[in-house]
């Protein structure tokens, strides 16, 4: 490489960073610091992508992203023509299938959900299922495990009965809303898209993982769909009594209780899903020896010796007596599961859950109103939303054991 290319690579390295800066401040009066954190990680490993393979996990090149943000553009200035697909009415009511906002094209929409599936636990282990109608009924086997018989000389053989219940998947509405200044839509730049990407997939993804691990309950539902933790008929795996703390789990031990609690033919693809301090704590438990416990319990092998820092909701942050375990912000941290009765940790089979995927993205613009407490018609800028409908159920709660702290 000669002068002038190491000097404009390192341009273009300054002008990316300051636009990545820009953007993180613009965007943290409406959205929490660790969302655009996040999102800036995602475009900035983009952006990485896009150097060393040519083409990053949206699929979409750099002529498509300019298109996606001069299509945003042109909703902004309400041009109609070569902007974003129009629904019959343009009401932003998106409870009835024939109404709704402008419509993402295809692509687009599938890049957002891709890079949704490249940061999120849910959106990246669970069964997928594409929804037509907002109600999609699933079948699953309730019955007990089929062995079928053996037929005698002359004899007719036994007929077994399959039994099979519902999960049904609803599809809700989720949104998106967060400012971008005027100034900054002015120019349809690759960068610009890349954020615009990333803010949606990252929350999407976020919202589904809060949901599909916690999300509401059968009574009480502070969100539209029933999380894991408060799925019924999920197995419990409680500590021995005085044992109200994590901190008493035993990594070895109690693991591999809950391991036994699952089928077989289960297993194959399960993992433990808990807390990153919940991890940082248990990873490093000793035995009498003061040897940590996972030296020889679950980390024999060279690849499982090598704990992944970087692991996380969709690579293993370890391995714990070989399943992998993965991390994820909404489960519960060490902060809240000091205490009796509380669940702490998940050991189960993520394609035991379905997601329902409805498919049309919109986006949508509001020129004046309150976003984040700001006024934005006074701070010259749009308030950009997004909405999408999709869907979650646990399917198969035998497929999850749910950890607790003893009761007393």
């Amino acid at each position: 490489m000669d002068k002038n290319e190491v000097l404009l690579t390192a341009v273009q390295d300054t002008v990316k960073k300051s636009f990545n800066d820009f953007m993180e401040q613009t965007l943290l009066p409406t959205i929490d610091e660790s969302s655009v954190k996040a999102a800036r990680k995602e475009v900035e490993r983009m952006q990485i992508e896009r150097f060393v393979r040519g083409r990053d996990v949206s699929g979409l090149g750099d002529e498509q992203k300019k298109a996606f943000a001069k299509q945003v553009q042109s909703v902004f200035r309400g041009d109609r023509e070569g902007a974003l697909k129009v629904k019959a009415n343009e009401a932003l009511i998106g409870e009835q299938d024939n109404r709704g906002g402008y419509l993402v094209e295809a692509e687009v929409a599938s890049a957002i959900l891709r890079i949704a599936a490249s940061v999120g636990t849910i959106m990246k282990q669970c069964q997928q299922w594409p929804m037509k109608t907002d109600e999609l009924g699933i079948p699953n086997y309730t019955g007990s495990f089929l062995t079928g018989s053996y037929v005698g000389v002359d004899l007719p053989g036994t007929v077994t009965g399959l039994t099979f219940g519902q999960a049904v998947l609803i599809a809700r509405k989720w949104q998106l809303a967060f400012t971008v200044g005027n100034d900054l839509l002015a120019d349809a730049s690759v960068q610009l898209a890349d954020w615009l990407l990333a803010m949606a997939g990252e929350a999407l993804a976020n919202m589904v993982d809060q949901q599909g691990f916690i999300g509401g309950t059968v009574t009480t539902a502070p969100g539209p769909f029933v999380g894991i933790l408060n799925t019924p008929n999920v197995q419990k795996y409680t500590l021995a009594a005085t044992n109200t703390t994590y901190a008493k789990f035993g990594v070895i031990s109690d693991a591999s209780n809950m391991i036994g609690q699952l089928e077989e033919s289960i297993l194959d693809g399960a993992a433990f899903y808990m807390h990153r301090t919940v991890w940082a704590s248990l990873r490093v438990q000793t035995g009498s020896d003061g040897l940590p416990l996972l030296l020889f319990g679950g980390l024999a092998s060279p690849a499982t010796l090598d704990i992944d820092p970087t692991g996380g909701p969709i690579k293993p942050a370890g391995s714990i007596l070989g399943f992998p375990v993965y991390t994820n912000r909404w489960l519960p941290s060490t902060s809240t599961v000091s205490q009796a009765n509380t669940p702490f940790l998940i050991f189960g089979n993520m394609k035991a859950c379905a997601f329902g995927d409805k498919g049309d993205l919109r986006v949508a613009q509001f020129e004046s109103g309150s976003f984040g407490g700001k006024e934005v018609a006074l701070s010259d800028q749009r308030g950009i939303v997004y909405k999408h409908r999709h869907a979650f159920v646990v399917v198969l709660p035998q497929a999850f054991v749910v950890a607790y702290t003893a009761a007393s």
